[in-house]
């Protein structure tokens, strides 16, 4: 009877958590929310925006009427970048485009960049920025050379954190013109600033032969997580400008969660991956960066935080969520049923790892096909 009572139970529950979810869908569906995200007439940048992922993304801001400063090391990408934004612009006679060369790993680069863009901008700091740069390095932890596992840290965690302590120092000292007018200007709303990173679903879940590059991601992750709780200090204070200077805007953090990304850094990474991470990771499809753009960019106007962009992507989210924030019921839903899979998925890597040793001998960890 127990049993009959567990079942009938479990059902129930089932059922009710699925009635929910369609609910909200088509209540989110019928009456679309605000939003959180406009981007026309607001000045971006992208950090890795000659290509891939970051061109993709500074294409849709393009499209949606921003203008955007890109940021990478090769000039004459960056140029055939800059007339591709050109191409599709929404407001082409309005529209500005500003290419920059600069090495992100370098510290002194982000407050460079940003003054760069300020002046630019008629002395108005960027509003939105992208950290795209990075690349992965995909090998066994004990095979990759020192040097490649500091790069590896530098190019695609301090890129991105450099930039995050530029932009939010400049955001949190008010413009000259707030502080002559001790900051009354805060009572004229300003758009929000966003910082937005781009991490990788491998920051939740690990995968056997990424260990020089998801830690960098998995740092990343942490730091977004952390300043999302920090920015808030800043717009608490813009409610009581009595106490002090204040910013002259309220700031956002989010952070992106692809998973592989059709790309020539795919190509290349394929090249020396291990053969068994190819295994692992068969179930992935890698996606187009445009098509990830503009999911991105449509959660972002819902007003995510964490965002991810396909089907196992929201599993590996859900299932290491930890501390992070639910910004929405679907936020509860995926780590409810991520926390689950997990539980069966993370000892069959474990597993199929040490088989693969046991046929293959210690040796194979490298790409040997």
């Amino acid at each position: 009877m127990s049993s009959d009572w567990w079942s009938q139970g479990s059902l129930t529950i089932l059922t009710v958590l699925a009635l929910a979810l369609s609910t909200l869908l088509v209540a989110r569906m019928v009456f679309p929310s605000k939003n959180h995200f406009p981007v026309e007439g607001l000045t971006a940048i992208v950090t890795g925006g000659s290509q891939g992922l970051g061109l993709a993304i500074a294409q849709e801001l393009s499209a949606r009427g921003a203008n955007v400063a890109i940021v990478a090391q090769d000039i004459p990408k960056l140029e055939t970048a800059v007339k591709t934004l050109q191409s599709r612009a929404k407001n082409a006679q309005s529209q500005r485009f500003l290419p920059l060369s600069f090495d992100l790993r370098a510290p002194e680069s982000a407050p460079r960049i940003l003054e760069e863009v300020k002046t630019w901008n008629d002395g108005e700091a960027p509003d939105l920025i992208f950290c795209c740069a990075g690349h992965c390095y995909p090998s066994f932890f004990a095979d990759a050379p020192v040097e490649k596992l500091k790069d590896q840290m530098d190019t695609v965690y301090w890129s991105s954190a450099w930039m995050a302590h530029a932009a939010i120092n400049m955001w949190k000292t008010p413009s000259s013109k707030a502080a002559s007018n001790g900051n009354k200007s805060v009572s004229r709303p300003r758009p929000t600033r966003h910082l937005v990173f781009t991490c990788s679903t491998l920051a939740f879940f690990p995968v056997a032969g990424y260990s020089p590059y998801s830690p960098c991601k998995a740092a990343m992750r942490a730091l977004a997580d952390t300043l999302n709780q920090e920015v808030e200090v800043y717009n608490g204070s813009r409610q009581n400008p009595s106490l002090g200077p204040v910013p002259d805007a309220d700031m956002k953090v989010h952070i992106l969660f692809p998973m592989g990304i059709v790309s020539p850094g795919l190509e290349n990474e394929n090249k020396i991956k291990p053969s068994l991470t190819l295994q692992l990771e068969k179930d992935d499809k890698p996606q187009q960066p445009e098509e990830i753009a503009k999911i991105m960019l449509r959660r972002l106007g819902a007003g995510d935080f964490m965002i991810s962009t396909m089907f196992l992507g929201h599993l590996m989210r859900g299932c290491g969520m930890s501390g992070s924030v639910r910004t929405n019921v679907m936020d509860v839903f995926w780590n409810w049923l991520g926390s689950i899979v997990i539980i069966f998925v993370a000892p069959d890597f474990v597993s199929k790892c040490k088989t693969w040793g046991k046929q293959k001998g210690m040796n194979a960890t490298t790409n040997v096909s």
